[in-house]
């Protein structure tokens, strides 16, 4: 038997209340996901030392260095030292391969008189290649969106073998600093909400 009018507008009007609780729903639970994915991320962040943006956890003493595990990939490193601190690198290439590193400041933090230099030395402790930031050039960062003050960009041809790259500070202030090193820009899925947290935890200089 067909509606009465009424009847007819009292079961649309239910059904709408229906689906807007239904798409409430879906959207309470939606949020919530997100707030624990981000909420996670910035927890891992900030007490992880092992991801992608790494945090290095400084000072960093050469008998426990910061294993660069593939140095194909893109890393940033970020630290912050005083004037008698050392943060240690170390890379293990299994065939020859070039790899870009640049080292870098804060666009923020230029204030402070304190800059980053590295040197880059092989197993027999030869000089690979040294940097410094002390007439650091301007680059925006577009991923995270930091502004920074960028030593020179740098090849290393390097051979098979063990390297270490040993990061300094110069002043008498403690000051953050970046090491980028590595070419390939890859993350896997699970590595978002670190990555999250991480771009978080840089934006507030939390390291």
């Amino acid at each position: 038997m067909p509606l009465a009018a009424p009847d007819l507008a009292a079961a649309v009007a239910d059904a709408d209340l229906r689906m807007s609780r239904a798409v409430k729903r879906v959207a309470v639970v939606c949020g919530i996901g997100a707030i624990v994915a981000f909420v996670a991320g910035v927890l891992s962040a900030g007490t992880a030392c092992a991801h992608d943006p790494r945090f290095t956890c400084s000072p960093r003493a050469e008998s426990n260095p910061v294993v660069v595990v593939d140095v194909g990939k893109s890393w940033a490193f970020y630290g912050r030292l005083g004037s008698s601190q050392r943060d240690y690198y170390a890379l293990s290439p299994t065939a020859p391969v070039s790899v870009p590193i640049t080292l870098l400041i804060d666009e923020r933090d230029a204030a402070n008189p304190a800059r980053p230099s590295l040197v880059v030395e092989d197993g027999r402790n030869r000089v690979v290649t040294r940097l410094d930031v002390r007439d650091g050039k301007r680059f925006d960062e577009p991923f995270s969106r930091v502004a920074y003050l960028s030593s020179v960009d740098r090849e290393l041809p390097l051979a098979p073998g063990r390297y270490t790259v040993a990061v300094s500070m110069s002043g008498t202030e403690a000051q953050r600093y970046v090491l980028a090193i590595g070419r390939d820009e890859r993350f896997s899925a699970l590595e978002i909400p670190y990555v999250l947290g991480a771009i978080y935890r840089i934006h507030n200089r939390d390291f």
